[in-house]
């Protein structure tokens, strides 16, 4: 039987090409075959009400170890790895490694148990509903400290264990932005005393178990005006107190122009 051999590879080959992994460029690493960094506002899930909405963007993230100029955003050597979870390279027996890097060629030899920084970086697209919302980016567990770029350009920074950030006037409703963050793993102490080769003790060089974004990543939407915040609660059982502490927050306001009534404390005693 014969046939047309031609026919038969142009059939085969976009087949072929499609289960092929891409290749590395100065930009970005190769992803293996089948893998793909989903970033398309629609696949994410989503929590909606009437007024407030949270999209996660958690998922296969660029990432690369920090070097050079730390407020200066990478144009290049870029890897991949997963968000949450915490820097690759843990060596504790009580804990292990949960999530594959993808590595730039450039930097594929780094030993990732010892860095102490390393930028993330993926593009957000803000939904057009939210014209007119306060708009923010959460990070729900961050070991130790986060600078935010948003286009290139410094926006400000969060804090160790969690915080938010406002993206309203560097984010438009309806378009897409470059989101880059710097995170830093800083021990609580840079030296500590170690016994566990012996009763003496030795000093050891602090460091951080748990490094990175090690929990969820949400884009947040909500209405524009006052707000309860930074909600505390305090307890004294030699009293037999508990006291609720909350901040007022308001757009457009900080805490100084409101003044010192911006804070609002109930208090209420345990019967016993």
């Amino acid at each position: 039987m014969k046939f047309d051999l031609r026919i038969s590879l142009a059939v085969m080959l976009p087949a072929v090409l499609a289960a092929q992994p891409s290749r590395a460029d100065d930009f970005a690493a190769a992803l293996p075959a089948g893998v793909k960094a989903v970033w398309e506002v629609e696949a994410a899930h989503r929590d909606s009400t009437v007024t407030r909405e949270r999209i996660s963007i958690n998922g296969l993230w660029h990432w690369q170890p920090a070097r050079g100029e730390p407020n200066q955003v990478p144009t290049g050597g870029w890897g991949y790895f997963k968000v949450p979870g915490c820097w690759p390279g843990i060596t504790d027996y009580m804990q292990k490694d949960c999530q594959t890097v993808i590595p730039h060629p450039d930097w594929k030899a780094a030993k990732l148990g010892t860095i102490s920084s390393a930028w993330y970086q993926r593009e957000i697209e803000i939904p057009k509903e939210w014209e007119g919302r306060k708009m923010a980016l959460s990070l729900e567990y961050l070991n130790s400290h986060a600078v935010v770029f948003v286009d290139g350009k410094k926006l400000g920074e969060i804090f160790f264990p969690a915080g938010e950030i406002d993206l309203t006037a560097a984010c438009k409703p309806g378009q897409k932005h470059l989101l880059s963050l710097l995170v830093t793993a800083m021990p609580l102490k840079g030296v500590l005393l170690s016994y566990t080769d012996s009763a003496s003790a030795r000093e050891v060089k602090g460091a951080v178990a748990r490094r990175g974004l090690c929990g969820d990543v949400y884009l947040m939407s909500r209405p524009v005006g006052a707000r309860i915040e930074s909600v505390g609660v305090e307890t004294s059982v030699r009293k037999g107190e508990i006291t609720i502490c909350a901040a007022v927050g308001m757009d457009g306001l900080n805490h100084d122009t409101l003044g010192p009534k911006s804070g609002v404390a109930f208090l209420a005693a345990v019967a016993g």
